[in-house]
């Protein structure tokens, strides 16, 4: 790719673009009006390649510091701007580094570069989200407003309230406001909580969930004490599992604080899924836990050993986590109980705390027929959604 400098960059500086933990490949981007030089006196191209004689655009492959050294990619993206891509590994990263800050470069966080390089306050949050994006799906929607969705929808209303269209407008915002809580889940993802009596299999459905085995399961109550975390993927939404202690009545002080975590995390999770042994009665304190929470959705597990015992119990999907049965099922209604009806291709979707709050305030302005400062509003956050807002009173 051939890059068009801003001819603004001042300075010598590096930035490891790769993001942190292991990984087959790093890309470190180095930057300023004396970089091609400084990379030359460390990258020695392989055969009778030459670095002074590259163009823009083109890849070279040879090595650093010396003829047996660490293997790189190195191309010439603009007159002042070198990608480098070496091993992944720490070493290699730390190696291409410190001989380019030891030339007085000035290493520079990826963020801050983002930031410097992005058009509008939505364009640099999109790319920051875009970067911790857990699925395809996620991504798409934040590529989304990368591309403009949000900052478009945001103009419009701009737009409404120069013209005085303050019905509009609010219809508009009503529509903004409507999806935040979708927006502001895409990062993060979505807590599901499973709770219920020991050795209802809760343990057993999450590693059934997750393919593989991250909570410990035994035949004995109590075996989890702890909130144990693991993050899948279901249709392609990040979504949170989270295992807790079995509830029951119990004067053990690890266990009892164990049962306390449990309750705290069902009250702050999107979903909680009430876990039973089907061949066990349902209780009249499992009638309790089913309206303590807002959204609960009931699980009969075992239901092979049911034989029709169990007596009246509420609706709910039947599993078996041993066997896989019923949780296709399963995962459909997680996925309906908390993403709901995602939004189609191209709609814009507010999915930062700045940006929540400057369209709620906005759309209260609209409501107290206030357009230019709802307007003001609006376009300071298209500028920088960090901004303080200042309320006239």
């Amino acid at each position: 790719m051939v890059e068009n400098s801003s001819g603004d960059i001042s300075v010598n500086r590096v930035i490891l673009l790769s993001a942190a933990g292991y990984a087959a490949l790093a890309c470190l981007r180095a930057e300023g009006p004396d970089i091609r030089t400084l990379v030359g006196r460390h990258f020695i191209p392989s055969g009778s390649l030459q670095w002074n004689r590259c163009r823009v655009g083109e890849l070279l492959f040879g090595h650093w510091e010396q003829k047996d050294g660490e293997e790189v990619v190195v191309s010439l993206l603009a007159a002042d701007t070198v990608e480098i891509h070496c091993h992944g590994g720490a070493v290699s990263q730390n190696l291409l580094l410190n001989s380019l800050v030891a030339e007085g470069c000035q290493v520079v966080k990826w963020e801050d570069w983002l930031a410097q390089n992005s058009g509008d306050a939505i364009e640099k949050s999109a790319k920051l989200a875009l970067s911790r994006a857990k699925t395809q799906r996620v991504a798409m929607i934040l590529l989304d407003q990368l591309q403009g969705a949000l900052h478009n929808a945001i103009k419009d209303v701009i737009d409404q309230l120069a013209n005085q269209d303050l019905q509009s407008a609010a219809t508009a915002l009503e529509s903004l406001i409507a999806r935040i809580d979708f927006g502001m889940h895409l990062e993060k993802g979505w807590r599901v909580v499973f709770i219920g009596s020991p050795n209802a299999g809760k343990s057993s459905l999450i590693n059934a969930l997750l393919g593989y085995q991250r909570s410990i399961v035994l035949s004995k109550p109590g075996t989890t004490r702890d909130v144990l975390t693991a993050t899948t993927a279901l249709e392609g939404w990040p979504i949170e599992l989270i295992d807790t202690a079995g509830l029951r009545s119990s004067n053990e002080p690890l266990e009892e604080a164990g049962m306390r975590l449990a309750v705290q995390e069902a009250s702050q999770s999107d979903l909680v899924l009430l876990v039973s042994d089907a061949s066990q009665d349902w209780t009249t304190q499992q009638d309790r836990w089913l309206s303590q929470f807002p959204n609960v959705l009931v699980v009969h597990n075992k239901q092979d050993l049911a034989g029709g015992r169990g007596g009246k119990r509420p609706e709910g999907i039947e599993t078996v986590a041993i066997s896989a049965e019923g949780l296709e099922n399963l995962c459909f209604q997680i996925v309906r109980r908390t993403v709901g009806s995602p939004p189609g291709n191209g709609v814009a979707i507010p999915f930062t705390p700045g940006q929540a709050s400057a369209l709620g305030r906005a759309y209260a302005l609209t409501d107290r027929q206030k357009a230019a400062e709802a307007e003001k509003l609006l376009i300071r956050l298209l500028c920088d959604e960090n901004a303080p807002i200042v309320q006239n009173t």
